[in-house]
């Protein structure tokens, strides 16, 4: 094991969630881009700034679930509101 650490790396995964896929692509693009061109203090070349964990970068999945309502139902055993059947076979 390293006694020392000498690197600096951040790993980060974006998921972008919109109205509809092409503005979620094309937020994502542009996080993308931005981040592929973001400078910072100590930079030294844009060669080697930024890698890919998926190939392709962007991978637009489609429809996702949106949770709109919140339910709060108070009861006395939290069973009752599944049914259980047990067959013995």
């Amino acid at each position: 094991p390293r006694k020392e650490i000498t690197s600096h790396e951040l790993c980060l995964i974006l998921e972008v969630v919109a109205k509809d896929q092409e503005l979620a692509n094309t937020i994502c693009a542009f996080a993308r881009s931005t981040l592929m061109h973001y400078s910072y203090k100590g930079r030294v070349a844009t060669a080697g700034n930024l890698a890919f964990p998926y190939a392709p970068s962007d991978i637009p999945t489609g429809a996702v679930y949106k949770f709109n309502i919140h339910h709060l139902i108070e009861v006395d055993d939290p069973d009752e509101l599944f049914s259980i059947e047990m067959v013995e076979v």
